[in-house]
């Protein structure tokens, strides 16, 4: 394959058909035995299980957590985009900067594929004064487009359930991407709080949707820390217990 063919839309010629985790060769038709690891095959399946196609910003959260270089075939609009993400550099391989300008439909993206990257991530560039390499962009970028703009609206699986969420620091957290308006003032206020989905539903200019695409958004880009609601009440009463009254001790 060209070097620049993966960087490049293609018309969607018909719809995809069902795809079969279980099987481990031949992955996208390719006919290569280049394939998908077993852990993110597990995952497939259990995203998949009936071979209908996993939801995108699922699959892409997988992607993340898993840390392989992976591309995935995006359908907008009737054109399959593809997208390779390297998430050990940070980067993702894309036809367009989808932070700059978000393809129309991106509400509506479905995914075609998940394969392995057919090139290897670029390497870092020695000297000063060098950017990424072209048709490179910021995977923190794309996930917090995807995120905010693309098709899911409910909370990722793996955060569902009654659990209380904070914002954690990153290392990387002075470059991170800056949200607007109330998306903005929610993640700053997860910095000093925690709270259930619920209740950020609740903070002013929020809706359930909104909030989960906040902490998806937040997850996605490792900034997200998970707190045990049995584990915060105890914390709660804790600075509280030298003060609570006892039980004066029973006579006979």
């Amino acid at each position: 394959m060209d070097a620049s063919e993966d960087t490049v839309p293609r018309p969607l010629v018909e719809r995809a058909p069902a795809w079969d985790w279980s099987s481990t060769f031949e992955i996208s038709g390719s006919g290569s035995e280049s394939v998908l690891s077993e852990p993110m095959l597990d995952e497939l399946r259990r995203l998949d299980p009936d071979g209908t196609g996993a939801e995108l910003t699922e699959a892409f959260a997988m992607c993340l957590r898993l840390g392989e270089p992976t591309l995935l075939s995006i359908e907008l609009d009737g054109w399959v985009w593809p997208v390779t993400l390297f998430p050990e550099q940070g980067l993702c391989r894309a036809p367009i900067d989808w932070s700059s300008a978000p393809p129309s439909g991106l509400a509506h993206a479905r995914l075609l594929d998940c394969a392995p990257a057919l090139f290897a991530p670029p390497s870092p560039s020695p000297g000063r004064g060098r950017g990424t390499p072209p048709c490179h962009y910021r995977l923190d970028s794309l996930t917090w487009t995807l995120a905010l703009q693309g098709p899911r609206s409910s909370l990722l699986s793996t955060l569902a359930g009654p659990l209380r969420f904070r914002v954690g620091d990153r290392a990387d957290d002075a470059s991170s991407q800056r949200l607007p308006g109330a998306l903005g003032s929610a993640s700053a206020r997860l910095r000093d709080t925690t709270a259930t989905l619920a209740e950020i539903a609740r903070w002013p200019g929020l809706d359930r949707a909104r909030a989960s695409r906040l902490l998806n958004g937040l997850h996605m880009s490792s900034r997200l820390t998970i707190v045990d609601p049995q584990q915060w009440r105890i914390d709660q009463r804790a600075p509280w217990r030298d003060t609570e009254p006892n039980r004066w001790p029973h006579r006979a």
